[in-house]
């Protein structure tokens, strides 16, 4: 399991213009892991994605670009160049690690609207 979170760190590391998407600034908490076919709970750090085309993990910062509408890729990202993005809620990195096959799936937060009360 360590070695998920240390490969779910390396999706955050190189530079790219980025393509913001408004849509998609949040943040993003690790929901699940996959690996081999067995899901287990998740403890990575959440992912801060700005509508400035930044993001941030942890201390790890950088920017983002959106491809096709449904393909986000990380700046910083070595070994998992690209994520799945399934509509505006969820970001899907798949990945082979240590020989098996791993997912790691990202749910948005719930955010009120700025101008919300509570009445």
């Amino acid at each position: 399991m360590k070695v998920l979170l240390i490969v779910g760190m390396g999706m955050v590391f190189n530079a790219t213009p980025a393509h913001a998407q408004s849509s998609l600034s949040g943040t993003y908490k690790c929901g699940s892991v996959e690996v081999d076919g067995k899901t287990h709970p998740c403890s990575a750090p959440s992912l801060e994605m700005n509508s400035d085309g930044s993001y941030q993990m942890l201390a790890v910062r950088g920017t983002y670009e959106i491809l096709r509408g449904h393909w986000l890729i990380l700046s910083a990202a070595k070994n998992h160049r690209k994520a799945r993005l399934d509509g505006r809620r969820e970001i899907i990195f798949e990945f082979v690690s240590g020989g098996k096959k791993s997912k790691i799936t990202y749910r948005r937060k719930y955010q009120r609207p700025p101008a919300w009360v509570s009445g």
